[in-house]
């Protein structure tokens, strides 16, 4: 299958994410690898939190598994007096089938969560003409999820008391945003999302820092592996044979130039990528001094697993549900995607129901509600309850042959 700069499938939302400031994104890999090819270490931080979690498998792949399940669920509209599924037409039925050009509902709803669990916030901008003071659904143009990292909201100069604050805009000036050219946008078109709180900076922190730790550890182990691969490694020394035994000196003396004429010819030369010498022949003879780990004793995937595990861990995804090489059984990973449903997705897709209501700009008798009918992992709590009631009616039928009247009693 093919994957989007997202880091979403083909059946999952990509469009709008992939075509936002492709420089930035470049400088972002640019930056990757000028790190990984020089002395400065990659370290994991709030501005670097977004594009980590679309970088690195072990932090993707948990975030990826709670957006990817509450956006491929059904989210129905319902009116909360009468309980009937709104049928939608006009402006809204436009907007459930394509928020924007680019995405579907099940697009910004994706991107809605995997923004607010990486980077710890979310920006759902709602476009509506300036004129209108009390919008409806049928005013909104486009909806879209803007990106984080290139979004930030820009506070007022003068903020009298913040525990007054009535609307975000008591303490946001604007919300500046890069999409193809950069934009201001008003605090009013604005649903800002947090994961954990508004700071003082007046955007949110990254649920990330949770697991800052093991994100470092996985960080440092793929930038090691990387050097040995692209550089065959620092893993010994050449040093010049010594000749009649015991006692003869290992190897004379090499002055900086001549050694780093050596280094570049070696690099230059020989490695495992690219178009190069697999092995090198000398005419004098040689002897290898070990001094550091080979690729084989740097492999990353044993060494990252528990860390890949905590970080799962941190968003209540079990480590069933994570990629491993001995792969758990069948009966354990439905146990465990069971219990996910239960306790991690249903909720978040609660949350964005009530997200899609600000949103859409929904009448107070109206609600999104997700429909959890067609999910796999949860008809077995259907079938219990079916059960359950059946077992409950019957109870009642013989109570009521024995002269017993539940209803009286």
């Amino acid at each position: 299958m093919a994957w989007s700069l997202f880091g979403k499938k083909n059946s999952s939302p990509k469009g709008y994410a992939e075509l936002q400031n492709d420089g930035a994104w470049l400088s972002y890999f640019n930056q990757y690898l000028q790190n990984a090819n020089g002395d400065r270490l990659i370290k994991f931080d709030q501005e670097r939190a977004y594009e980590l979690a679309n970088t690195i498998a072990e932090i993707f792949i948990p975030i990826d598994a709670i957006a990817e399940r509450c956006a491929n669920i059904k989210y129905d509209i319902v009116n909360k007096q009468t309980q009937e599924i709104i049928t939608p037409t006009g402006n809204l039925k436009r907007l459930l089938d394509s928020p924007n050009p680019l995405d579907k509902l099940s697009d910004i709803i994706y991107q809605d969560i995997f923004s607010r669990l990486s980077d710890g916030n979310s920006y759902f901008y709602t476009k509506t003409a300036e004129s209108i003071v009390n919008p409806t659904y049928d005013n909104i143009s486009n909806i879209w999820v803007l990106r984080p990292n290139l979004t930030k909201p820009v506070l007022k100069k003068s903020i009298s008391n913040p525990f007054l604050m009535k609307t975000i805009g008591d303490i946001v000036d604007y919300y500046k945003t890069f999409f193809f050219y950069e934009h201001r946008l008003q605090p009013r078109y604005i649903l800002h999302n947090t994961a954990l709180g508004i700071t003082q900076s007046g955007t949110g922190k990254s649920p990330l820092f949770a697991c800052e730790k093991n994100i470092n550890n996985i960080l440092a182990v793929y930038q090691a592996r990387y050097n040995v691969y692209a550089k065959n490694g620092n893993a010994g020394i050449l040093a010049k044979a010594p000749v009649g035994g015991g006692g003869a000196s290992l190897q004379e003396a090499i002055d900086p130039i001549t050694r780093d004429t050596i280094l570049k010819d070696l690099q230059d030369r020989n490695g495992l990528i690219g178009d190069k010498n697999f092995i090198g022949m000398s005419s004098v003879p040689l002897q290898f001094i070990k001094t550091l780990g080979t690729i084989k004793e740097l492999e990353p995937f044993d060494e990252t697993l528990e860390n890949a595990i905590k970080i799962a861990g941190v968003f209540g995804v079990n480590k069933e549900l994570i990629p491993k090489k001995d792969n758990a059984t069948f009966s354990n990973q439905m146990i465990a995607e069971k219990s996910f449903w239960q306790n991690v997705v249903k909720g978040t897709a609660f949350d964005v129901a009530k997200t899609l209501n600000k949103v859409f700009y929904l009448p107070e008798e109206w609600s999104f509600e997700p429909n959890f009918s067609g999910i796999e992992a949860l008809q077995e709590d259907k079938k219990a309850g079916f059960e359950a009631d059946s077992l409950m009616i019957d109870n009642l039928d013989k109570l009521k042959a024995n002269g017993i009247d539940m209803d009286e009693a």
